[in-house]
């Protein structure tokens, strides 16, 4: 099958239609007998292009958006170890086993 020339114009209203279908872009190019490389080089081509019609500028707004985050501390509550007239305050998740040794030694 020899290839159709299109026209920009063309090409353009092939991709309205397609944006109008249903489609896959592969069932599309089936239907149409287009070669999906083609078809997706030939858009591509086309939004460059018209991209480079608007002058190279494109309007844009400054929208200052700021996001605190905020850090809650776990409270850090402390155990107290009262051993004879000894008192200790031991930080909370401190090892049973350091505990009990301590324990021991301030006993003896």
């Amino acid at each position: 099958m020899a290839q159709q020339r299109r026209s920009d114009q063309e090409w353009l209203a092939i991709f309205q239609e397609f944006e109008n279908s249903s489609l896959s872009q592969r069932d599309f190019c089936r239907m149409h007998g287009i070669s999906t490389s083609t078809f997706f080089a030939k858009r591509r081509l086309l939004e460059c292009h018209s991209n480079n019609k608007q002058g190279g500028f494109v309007r844009a707004e400054v929208v200052e958006q700021t996001t605190h985050y905020q850090v809650a501390k776990p409270i850090a509550s402390n155990m107290t170890l009262s051993v004879n007239d000894i008192e200790l305050s031991i930080p909370q998740g401190t090892p049973a086993a350091y505990v009990a040794e301590l324990i021991g030694s301030l006993s003896s």
